[in-house]
């Protein structure tokens, strides 16, 4: 049985930092080891040294609560007894003393602002829970200049407002990123670039590359702003110029040079239809998860609006085009399609009767009562690019277990093993599919349309704008029907490459269907 820990306490009359040095050394002694000594200031009630190896803090020690000052060689005994008098003091006034303490400290230990007694003022109506500064202290304000906590949530409280509903939950939280802890409480004005750097270094320790570079661009961005509009408030008005410029990440945007042959898209269609069930332990692709990587396959859309197709959002193209009949007009509202600097635009694009009943089909087979196109297991929902994307990835044999760390078995090893690392067969590569991404489809799409001489139909059908397709306000603000049958949308155009690349990659895909019938059985499994 170990034995218990053998606790020192003593009365130590301190008169001054000089007297604190020995319990310092005596926790770096041996002497120490298997300790736990506290030294009790007889000057200060309830002022207390707690010494164990290597650590000396100052606490409180209060019948009702211990309170935590900080670290010895951080906080000097003035400070220290200063912080105790008025926790004994705030008591009184019935405060909550951990708050209490926890924003004295900060403010009597960093910030160039020395007012003791303002910082017992600010720290008392901090933890008065009644006050409007109760609040200011859950969002990170000290009430004198912003925290890093702070000036976080008053930036997204102004740029939120500036991006599209969709964009903004992961825009904030590249700014939340739990990496920004050892910072939330820092004034602004007290943050270094050495400060920046460690954040940058353990954000690339945790989080893909392009993460860094958005958690940095936008953080940047937000310091920029304060500078320049919030000045007094952040703590930066005497910043002369923006030095966390130098706050930077070496990083370049991997440039999109693949373009899938049609023969290849519609090969990866294929086994998705057949493979289903991919890894044991794991659902079988959903229905409509297929039915939407069909979607894009016969539209190139991009997936963030193309998922959001609903069944109301069809309309019947024969009503404005006798020459579409058994055609359907698809819409999206400009809040679903992607904004670039001048906003989203409306966007409409016929379907073929051929891709309509595809899509139709995969509709019924998860259930045909979802309002949606594509949904899975919850009918409410649409599918999302994460699912779709999963289903890519797992068709390639990549593997994500957020559950565990991916780590091969180790051999001759003593203690616990890890988990074993998930192995699923590369359908790609056993097909001779090289690697493409969903966006891909639009390189191909427009390739195989400027061979046909009609370059115009893809742009149109991608949504790609062109100097003489910007529509006025008046078209902007028609209702949804309306801007679906106006002629700005180039329906006629749209329509003859519709045509074209869905006749295409159907005869491609019956083509690999018949080829890939003579290895494997439908609906086979993957290993």
């Amino acid at each position: 049985m170990a034995d218990k820990t053998n606790y020192e306490r003593k009365a130590v009359h301190f008169k001054s930092d000089w007297d604190v040095g020995p319990a310092i050394n005596y926790s770096k002694s041996g002497q120490i080891k298997g300790k736990v000594a506290e030294w009790r200031d007889t000057k200060t009630i309830g002022l207390t040294l707690r010494i164990t190896p290597d650590k000396v803090v100052w606490y409180i020690r209060r019948r009702e609560i211990t309170l935590r000052i900080g670290l010895a060689t951080e906080i000097d005994l003035d400070t220290a007894r200063y912080v105790a008098e008025q926790t004994h003091l705030a008591a009184g006034r019935r405060r909550n003393l951990r708050e209490f303490v926890e924003t004295l400290v900060r403010l009597a230990t960093n910030t160039k602002y020395k007012d003791p007694k303002g910082h017992a003022e600010v720290a008392d109506q901090f933890a008065d829970d009644t006050s409007l500064l109760a609040y200011r202290k859950r969002i990170g304000d000290t009430g004198i200049t912003w925290t890093w906590k702070a000036l976080t949530q008053f930036f997204l409280n102004y740029q939120l407002l500036k991006l599209k509903p969709k964009y903004r939950m992961q825009y904030e939280h590249y700014l939340r990123l739990k990496e920004f802890a050892p910072i939330n409480e820092k004034l602004v004005s007290e943050v270094k670039l050495r400060d920046l750097e460690r954040v940058r270094d353990q954000i690339h320790l945790n989080h893909a590359p392009s993460a860094v570079h958005r958690a940095v661009t936008q953080s940047k961005r937000m310091l920029s702003w304060a500078w320049k509009y919030q000045a007094t408030q952040s703590g930066l008005d005497e910043v002369e110029y923006e030095w966390w410029e130098r706050w930077s990440y070496e990083y370049k945007t991997g440039e999109r040079t693949r373009t899938p042959s049609i023969e290849e898209i519609a090969r990866t269609l294929v086994i998705a239809e057949h493979f289903r069930h991919l890894a044991d332990g794991e659902h079988d692709t959903y229905p409509g998860t297929i039915g939407a990587l069909w979607g894009v396959a016969l539209t190139a859309q991009r997936t963030g609006a193309f998922l959001q197709l609903r069944l109301d959002r069809l309309f019947d193209a024969a009503k404005a085009y006798p020459k579409l009949r058994g055609w359907a007009i698809a819409n999206w509202t400009p809040d679903e399609m992607k904004g670039g600097k001048d906003g989203g635009r409306p966007h409409s694009l016929p379907l073929p009767p051929e891709a309509l009943r595809i899509l139709k089909k995969y509709h019924a087979e998860s259930g045909g009562k979802s309002e949606w196109m594509f949904s899975g297991r919850d009918i409410e929902k649409h599918i999302t690019q994460a699912a779709l994307n999963l289903l890519m990835y797992r068709l390639q044999g990549r593997v994500y277990d957020h559950t565990v760390r991916q780590k091969p078995s180790r051999k001759g090893k003593p203690g616990p093993k890890p988990k074993p690392k998930k192995e699923r067969p590369n359908l790609f590569a056993k097909y001779n599919i090289e690697p493409w991404t969903l966006h891909d489809c639009r390189r191909t799409l427009t390739t195989f349309l400027d061979d046909e001489r009609m370059g115009g139909a893809a742009t149109a059908i991608l949504g790609h704008k062109t100097p003489h397709d910007r529509a006025s306000d008046r078209e902007r603000m028609a209702s949804v029907t309306e801007q679906h049958y106006n002629q700005s949308q180039k329906i006629g155009l749209k329509a003859e490459g519709m045509a074209l690349w869905v006749k295409a990659l159907l005869a491609a895909y019956e083509k690999e269907r018949r080829k890939l019938s003579r290895t494997m059985e439908p609906r086979q499994r993957a290993a």
